[in-house]
Order: C-alpha cells, then sequence, then structure tokens
C-alpha cells in the first residue's frame, strides 16, 4: 500500500468513527431525556437506579464527545509540529486508555510552541512518550491517585536532542522501567505501552533515567528525534 493509499485509508477509518461517534451520541441523549421524562413517574425506591442510569449516561456522554475530538487529533502527523500540540495529543491518547484515573490527576504541560521537525516517525517518538506514561499511571492505579499534580515537559536540547520529563510527589517503583511487561494476558494498555518501550529499550535514540527520592518521582527521557 502506497503513502497516500495509506493517507487516504486512515482519513476515510477517522470519518468513518467521526459518524459512529456522531450517531451513538444522539442516540445517548434520546436515552437521557427519557429518564428525566420518567423521574415524575416512578417510585422512590425505583428512583435511585434512575440516578445511577443517569450518571452512566452522563458519563459515556463525557467518553463520546472527548472520542470525536480525540480521532481528529490522532490522524497522521506530517511535517512540522508545535511541541506543544505534540505532547498534547499524546496526553490526548493516554486519557482513552487510562479515563478513569486521567480524571483524578492534575496533568500540568510545559513545551515550546515553537514547531519541530523530527527525523524518527511522529508515530514512534510518541509512542515512546505514551509509554513512559502508561508505566508510570498502570503502577500509579494501584494506590490513592486523587488529586495528583504530575508535571510533562517537553523541551529542545540542541538541533538533534530534546527532553521529556515526567515529574510528580508520587513515586512508583524504578525496576517496572527496566523491561517489558512480561504479563500473561496483556491488555490493550499493557500492550501499548510495550510497544514504544522495547524501542526505548533496543533503540540508541532514546535514553532514559529514573530518579526516586522521598516525595520527587523524575523521569527523563532524551530523544535524539530532531532534524532542525
Amino acid at each position: 500500500m502506497s503513502r497516500l493509499d495509506l493517507k487516504n485509508y486512515v482519513d476515510a477509518m477517522l470519518e468513518t468513527s467521526s459518524v459512529a461517534a456522531h450517531d451513538i451520541s444522539g442516540q445517548v441523549h434520546v436515552m437521557q431525556f427519557c429518564v428525566e421524562e420518567l423521574e415524575d413517574q416512578i417510585s422512590e425506591d425505583g428512583k435511585k437506579y434512575l440516578d445511577r442510569l443517569q450518571s452512566s449516561l452522563d458519563e459515556l456522554t463525557d467518553i463520546i464527545s472527548f472520542y470525536r475530538t480525540y480521532i481528529k487529533k490522532d490522524s497522521p502527523v506530517e511535517g512540522a509540529i508545535t511541541a506543544r500540540t505534540f505532547l498534547e495529543n499524546v496526553l490526548h491518547a493516554v486519557q482513552v486508555n487510562f479515563w478513569n484515573e486521567f480524571k483524578k490527576i492534575n496533568f500540568k504541560i510545559d513545551a515550546e510552541m515553537q514547531e519541530w521537525r523530527l527525523s524518527a516517525p511522529y508515530s514512534e517518538v510518541g509512542g515512546v512518550i505514551f509509554s513512559v506514561m502508561a508505566i508510570y499511571l498502570e503502577e500509579l492505579k494501584k494506590g490513592q491517585i486523587d488529586g495528583l499534580d504530575v508535571e510533562l515537559t517537553l523541551k529542545k536540547l540542541d538541533s538533534q536532542h530534546c527532553q521529556f520529563t515526567l515529574c510528580s510527589s508520587k513515586s512508583v517503583e524504578t525496576r517496572v522501567f527496566e523491561g517489558l511487561d512480561e504479563s500473561s494476558s496483556p491488555g490493550a494498555k499493557v500492550h501499548r505501552k510495550n510497544l514504544g518501550h522495547k524501542v526505548i529499550l533496543d533503540s540508541d535514540l532514546y535514553t532514559m533515567e529514573v530518579i526516586s527520592e522521598d516525595q520527587n518521582f523524575r523521569v527523563e527521557l532524551n530523544m535524539k528525534v530532531l532534524d532542525e
């Protein structure tokens, strides 16, 4: 398949996804209307189930609204892109895979508005950054994470090198960054985080250091991927 054919295929897939999300959203709104109408026609005992249904429908509406935005941001990138937009796109992918955890964390982004050109594929660099965050969040969600601040930084070091950092007061075991997740039944999140993590471990373009000291947890990922 040529690059043009692949782009057309991806564009068509994204358009189909957008239409499907729109149609599903329409049906959810109908169900929400029916729930509101039923509130005055049901017993007190039954209202608690309506409340649960309404809460689930509200959550589903949020997911659909986000997904419709996400599929546009997740389309293939060509040419230059600002570091901030690139990091925001990766963060959208993280939100898809960690929906519940994402709502409990305050992500603070520090990235340049200057456009960058990459010498490595955008999908590879994005996958690598995604993996760092996925490994951290997979471990983090095993405990209490409400109200946590996580700082994300993406900055240029020179014409070839840039650095991504993840900083938080909540630490996890540093050993989880040393090898691939060998779970016997990996889910989608485990599989996807291994894709980028394997690149980090196998490629000389990426070097990672993990520092854990009391309430200072930091991952530094240096990447030789710029073409400036």
